[in-house]
């Protein structure tokens, strides 16, 4: 399987796709690719005046050398170093050659092997085209009368060696910072693929388990009305005397109908539930389920926090459907339980508007007054993902984020017909 890239590695994507695209698929096709590049500026000496025809195939034959450098890293720098000699000979006594192969072969070794080897194999290169050109060349030269006066041999050797240590040396090292660099950017991008795949796992987590709250809750809601509803079926049974079978057939009925939805709602949605914490203040199991008449209840129960929420209510309350009632609740809780754990201390203020169109909560909190530890661990950052789905369950709208003072607000509209 392919490791993951991200923008980082986008360059050497680009250009990996530009060379696939010139038929270049393979290393060994890009490496002959280069080959044939190298080779082409070494055959310029065939074209130059005065210098060695023999030189320049040896230039040519190195460049060509360089196919195998990546499939056989070894094999190439071998030919190259031979070849390197074989420069050495063929160039007139005292000049020294040296072709753009040897630089290219010890780069590669550098991106492939260890640290250790790839200076190894730098020194290796410097030592033979040093001593190449040294005993095939400078001392052939100076001891050759009929040349014309050069420079000291001792000087020319010290410039060839400081010069080969620092090329070969430094396209060692350039090799092998390549392949750190390759290595760290595909460090961290795997990393990063895998934070947002833990990211997600966790956000679907935090959904099932709220969709499977809702499921609980809504099973409850369903079940209270369904049961209300098989009651009073049972007290018009009996009460109505107009037409007594009929009324007694039409209740049975609907005493039939609605213990049959309540069966079916029970195994369906039933099947979600879960067992789960009591809620606070309320009896465990079988309790009311919250709503929007119990929220002065909850604004009392942060009674012990530092700053005891204000609660604000204007308008005449309609009549909520039981999902929308709950959803009411239900944010005002989560909206509660953030500002507690994200802003410690800091001054809340709920406004419940009842106006004719719709119902509009609004949770808002100032800024933190000092920068405490979170108290409630198991808050961690999912509550907006959870307001969102109960919103969106009864055709309410959520919106959040920070305001103009440095704390959050959360608003959320339900309009009259919600949950209906």
């Amino acid at each position: 399987m392919d490791e993951p890239r991200g923008p980082a590695d986008r360059p050497r994507r680009d250009w990996d796709s530009r060379l696939d695209a010139l038929g270049l698929t393979t290393p060994l096709r890009r490496d002959s690719a280069l080959a044939i590049l190298v080779a082409a500026v070494m055959a310029v000496p065939f074209f130059v005046p005065g210098i060695s025809a023999t030189v320049a195939v040896l230039l040519v034959a190195q460049a060509a050398a360089l196919c195998l450098r990546r499939i056989r890293p070894l094999w190439c720098l071998g030919a190259v170093l031979a070849l390197q000699v074989a420069l050495a000979v063929a160039a007139d006594p005292g000049e020294g050659v040296r072709g753009a192969a040897l630089a290219v072969a010890v780069y590669t070794c550098g991106t492939l092997m260890p640290k250790r080897r790839a200076l190894l194999v730098a020194g290796l290169a410097a030592f033979t085209e040093t001593a190449s050109f040294v005993v095939l060349s400078a001392i052939p030269a100076a001891l050759d009368s009929t040349l014309t006066a050069s420079p000291p041999l001792i000087s020319r050797i010290l410039v060839q060696i400081v010069f080969s240590a620092i090329l070969y040396g430094g396209a060692a090292a350039l090799g092998r910072n390549t392949t750190i660099r390759h290595r760290y950017t595909e460090m961290v991008e795997l990393r990063a693929a895998e934070a947002a795949e833990n990211l997600r796992v966790r956000t679907d987590a935090a959904l099932t388990a709220e969709r499977t709250r809702m499921a609980r809750e809504l099973h409850d809601v369903a079940a209270h009305h369904l049961t209300t509803l098989i009651v009073q079926a049972t007290v018009v049974e009996r009460m109505i005397d107009r037409d007594p079978e009929a009324a007694r057939q039409g209740a049975a009925t609907i005493r039939t109908e609605g213990k049959s939805a309540l069966q079916n709602l029970r195994l369906v949605v039933g099947a979600l539930r879960e067992a789960g914490p009591a809620e606070p203040g309320l009896p465990d199991g079988g309790g009311p389920v919250p709503g929007l008449v119990m929220i002065e209840n909850l604004v009392a129960g942060h009674a012990d926090t530092q700053v005891r929420p204000k609660l604000v209510v204007s308008g005449r309350p309609g009549e909520f459907s039981a999902a929308a009632d709950l959803t009411l609740y239900r944010v005002t809780q989560e909206a509660l339980s953030n500002a507690r754990d994200h802003a410690p201390g800091a001054a809340v203020t709920i406004k419940i508007d009842h106006r004719t169109e719709d119902s509009v909560l609004e949770v808002h909190n100032g800024p933190p007054s000092a920068r405490e530890a979170r108290a409630d661990r198991r808050h961690r950052g999912f509550g907006l993902i959870g307001m969102r789905e109960r919103a969106g369950l009864i055709g309410a709208s959520l919106s959040a984020g920070p305001t103009p003072d440095g704390g959050w607000s959360v608003r959320l509209t339900i309009p009259r017909t919600a949950g209906r």
